[in-house]
């Protein structure tokens, strides 16, 4: 084994690997044994504790009389004692040796009953004795000190505690047999009630394991109690539903990318057919146009991949985001016969300029492949926000298409018969380094009533700003 293990020991690895419930039960059992057995403890010393305080008050109370007797007839202590009552308690006379001159009662110890004999008159000293007389039984003891002929002398009554001593015991056994009863009882109570609160976790459990693929569309019943339970069972609802609508963009996703991937794929294939049969030469301008759309079409995947590893901005930094407009229109108006009207603010942003370059790209060209008319890039400041629209003399996106416009692959109808070549990426793209950088893609229209695209970015506040780290751009 090596030094420093982290394994546990094997009572602790046999405990987690019993189950809850029994754990909880077990627990539960020991608590109740610790509490009751502290309670039964608590009770049978108290209960003592009373009755000796009561059996030493009655013999101080018997002491007190006698020593009153004694009073009345002072030359003969012994004498007058023999005639009083004793009631069942022991009486002994000593004298200042410890020698017994007097002993009553029917447990009459030969020795002496306590070493005190040093106890001044008038004064009562009240203790406990063990183990005195034929029966060995416990005494409670009241002992006081006489004066007879100039000799000190001692007297002490002693009251059996048998009967106290009984009563303890049957007190303690009786409560004893009531606690394990109790015990007993509220094992039993714990352990159904654990059971009947586990007992939607265990259908849940069934249930989850029915469900054998992402798209089943079976889902979990949720218990109508209102506790963790229930919200167990939403929270796996939820993670159930996700990862169906992962397992669906998945499955949408290849067979989107097989689709894109198997025209120009299939153009390939003919040229080198037709090429190698003598049929027709290779026609190389069209094989050039096919492989720089594979080339792209596997571009924007791996684009979209880092997307979803969180890896997308490679050097993240502070950016002068007018720049990296100002040189996509210088770009744009080189190559765009219709009319351009750029509009440029002063805006800094935390990022990747590359990625932000090629977002705004995508929007151009998105725009320049929907309209043949005017193009305007605008860049509007927003409080702590900077908005940069691209706007094009197309229609607007239709509302109920304004979200699904980002997803992957997703050319509207329109698009389908106007696409000059798109591979339906370029959007999800934007949208995915706009989320990359804290901002947001979306569609809607102009204050004029053209098509707009808009990428939202946060501004770097006015005091400098620690520049993002990959980890924090993620």
């Amino acid at each position: 084994m090596s030094i420093g293990s982290d394994d546990p020991a094997p009572g602790a690895a046999r405990w987690t690997r019993w189950s809850l419930r029994r754990r909880v039960v077990l627990a539960a059992a020991a608590a109740l044994v610790v509490l009751l057995g502290a309670g039964v403890a608590t009770f049978a010393i108290a209960l003592d504790r009373i009755l000796l305080s009561s059996a030493q008050d009655a013999a101080r109370s018997q002491l007190e009389q006698l020593v009153g007797v004694v009073s009345l007839d002072p030359q003969d202590p012994a004498g007058t004692l023999e005639r009083a009552s004793v009631e069942g308690s022991v009486v002994q006379l000593l004298d200042s040796h410890g020698s017994v001159l007097l002993s009553l009662g029917h447990d009459a110890a030969d020795g002496p009953m306590t070493d005190r004999l040093d106890v001044p008159s008038g004064t009562v000293v009240q203790e406990q004795a063990g183990a005195i007389g034929p029966e060995q039984d416990p005494y409670a003891l009241a002992v006081t000190g006489l004066v007879h002929g100039g000799d000190r002398q001692t007297l002490l009554v002693a009251v059996p505690l048998d009967v106290e001593s009984m009563a303890v015991t049957r007190a303690v056994v009786t409560l004893a047999s009531g606690a394990l009863v109790l015990l007993v009882v509220l094992v039993v109570g714990i352990d159904r009630t654990v059971h009947r609160a586990l007992r939607p976790v265990t259908r849940i459990t069934a249930q989850v394991r029915e469900i054998s693929r992402a798209l089943s569309p079976h889902r979990v019943s949720v218990p109508p109690t209102g506790d963790e339970i229930a919200e167990l069972a939403v929270t796996m609802n939820a993670m159930l539903d996700r990862l169906a609508r992962a397992d669906a963009a998945s499955r949408r996703f290849v067979a989107d990318a097989s689709h894109e991937l198997r025209s120009p794929l299939a153009t390939l294939r003919l040229q080198v057919e037709t090429s190698t049969s003598g049929a027709t030469t290779l026609d190389g301008p069209v094989v050039h146009g096919e492989l720089l759309r594979l080339q792209r079409l596997v571009d924007d995947l791996l684009t979209l991949a880092r997307a979803d590893d969180e890896g997308l901005l490679a050097l993240p930094r502070e950016v002068d985001l007018d720049d990296v407009v100002e040189a996509e229109a210088r770009r744009l108006a080189q190559v765009w016969p219709g009319a351009l009207h750029v509009h440029l603010e002063p805006a800094s942003v935390h990022g990747d300029a590359v990625r932000l370059g090629q977002a705004l790209r995508n929007l151009v060209d998105n725009a320049c492949r929907h309209t043949g008319g005017a193009i305007a890039i605008l860049m509007q400041l927003d409080g702590d926000r900077v908005h940069v629209h691209v706007d094009n003399d197309g229609p607007p996106v239709p509302a109920e298409d304004r979200t699904r416009v980002f997803d992957r692959f997703v050319r509207l109808d329109e698009a389908r018969v106007r696409d000059a070549g798109g591979s339906g990426l370029g959007l999800s793209i934007v949208e995915a380094i706009a989320r990359a950088h804290a901002g947001t893609a979306t569609t809607g229209q102009g204050p004029d009533g053209r098509c707009r695209f808009t990428m939202t970015l946060p501004l770097v506040p006015v005091a400098a700003a620690p520049p993002l780290t990959p980890s924090a751009a993620r």
